[in-house]
Parts: C-alpha cells; structure tokens; sequence
C-alpha cells in the first residue's frame, strides 16, 4: 500500500496487503475516550502507549482511499473512525464492504461503489456524512443501519431486488423529510413500507427520469426518449422527498453528462435541428 498526494488530498492506495485495523490499539484509545463523541478530543496527551498514538495519528492523515483493482474484500472497521476520509473510490472488483468498514468516518461525503458490488455490510457507513448514494443494480443486501446518522443523506437509489436491513436510513434526510417522519430510531411505520416507498422510484412510470438520470451509465438519447414521451416538465417532477430528477443528474458520480445539453438537444429536435 502506499500513500500520495491526489487532487490536494493525502490519499492511501488500499491493495488488501496488510490489515489496517487493529483491535488492541483501538480499544486502549477508545478506553480513554470521553464519550462526547468529539473528533476534537486532545488523544495526544492521554496515557497511551506511542504505538497508540502512531496508529491513531497514521488514521488521521488520511483524506482519500482508492481502493485499487483485485481488492473484493473490504474487512470489518478496517477504516472505522478515520475521521478525516472525505471521498472513497472503489475499484469494480470489490463485491463486499463489511460491516463498520467506514463507521464514523465524520468527513466522508462522496462514495463510488463498485458496479459489482453485492452486499454493504451493518453500520458500514453509519455515522458519515453522505448526501447522495447510488446503489448498483448488482447489489443483494444492505444491512441493519448501514446508512443511518448520515444526516445530510437525501438522495438514496436503490435497486427493486435489494434486500433491506432495518434502519439503512435511520437519523437521515431521506426519512426525515418523508411522509414517514423518522424521529431517531422510532419507526412510526412499519419497515416494509419503508422500503417500498424507498425503492417506488424504481417502479413508477412517472419516476422513469430518475431511473434514467441514476443509472450507471445514464445516457443522453435514453433521457431525451424520455423528455419526448413526458415533456420538458418530466425534470420538474419529483418524488416523496422532493428531489428533482436534474438533482439526481448533478449528485450521480457515474453521469458524465449535463443536464443542459439534455434540454438542449431536446430543444434542437423539436425545432428540427440535429446537432452533428
């Protein structure tokens, strides 16, 4: 593994050859711990041992992982508590992430799953700071609380097949802003339900923008198929939770497109102009 400077951020190239989590020194640092949950904490001056305080300090500096081609595996809390993580980048080759692989990394806003990915793990990402996830249509299962406490989490696209765990989305904007109202860990509903208006999207004819604008390899005559069937206000519809279809466009890391040269190729045909 080796660690570089990649778009101004310390980045690890995590190849699977050496386990980066380790039992022992995370529990005599989390012993210390004053359980405020505060990343500020001053580690520094407790009475840990120097081996400690190098472990902690090495999880600290990184800002980015890449997770680089051959890795399928990414181990139990390998990256739990590093705090400073902002993007994670996977390689298709990875079709696990277990569970409290990212737990509580605080930074971590921008995710690219595997297109092969097949199971996300309980509490993998509990406690980050998504805003926007797209699940891959290879996915089996995600687990209890996968997703929950990413509080600024209000895009989540799901496969119609996936298996949901209870709580994926607890604590997050997805639920909080839905006819649900998801206070905490309360459910005011039953989880079924939730599930089905999670993956609704997925069903609804109405919805088939979105579908299109999240998928993996959206493409433009696919989309303006769809704008001719539905009009030009097929990107002002929006779902249960208020998100518009040019939002889901903007937030998928996989579309290479712009929503306006959509709308203007759009225009273009229907004045009879093609672009060349």
């Amino acid at each position: 593994m080796r660690v570089a400077t990649v778009d101004g951020l310390v980045t690890l190239f995590y190849d699977g050859s050496k386990e980066l989590f380790s039992d022992e020194l995370y529990y005599e640092w989390f012993e210390k711990y004053e359980y405020d949950d505060s990343i500020d904490a001053d580690w520094e001056n407790w009475e840990i041992s120097d081996r400690c305080k190098r472990y902690w300090r090495e999880r600290q500096s990184w800002q980015q992982i890449i997770i680089v081609e051959g890795v399928t595996v990414i181990p139990e809390y390998t990256f739990a508590r590093c705090y400073n993580i902002k993007r994670v980048i996977f390689s298709n080759t990875v079709v696990r992430i277990e569970e409290y692989a990212f737990y509580l990394c605080r930074d971590l806003i921008f995710i690219k799953l595997s297109i092969n990915l097949a199971l996300i793990g309980e509490c993998a990402f509990d406690g980050c700071d998504l805003v926007s996830v797209f699940i891959p249509s290879s996915c089996r299962a995600i687990k209890r609380c996968a997703f929950s406490r990413n509080k600024n989490l209000s895009i989540f696209h799901v496969p119609q097949q996936i298996k949901l765990g209870t709580n994926v989305l607890a604590q997050t904007k997805v639920l909080e802003e839905s006819h649900f109202e998801i206070c905490q860990y309360r459910n005011h509903s039953d989880q079924v339900q939730i599930h089905n208006w999670l993956k609704n999207i997925n069903n609804d004819d109405k919805y088939s923008l979105h579908r299109a604008c999240c998928s993996f390899q959206p493409l433009k005559q696919v989309i303006l198929t769809i704008i001719l069937q539905h009009g030009i206000g097929a990107f002002n519809i929006k779902n249960e939770a208020a998100i518009t279809a040019s939002r889901y466009l903007r937030e998928n890391p996989y579309a290479d497109i712009k929503e306006t040269d959509i709308i203007r190729g759009y225009v273009m045909k229907m004045m009879g102009e093609y672009e060349s």
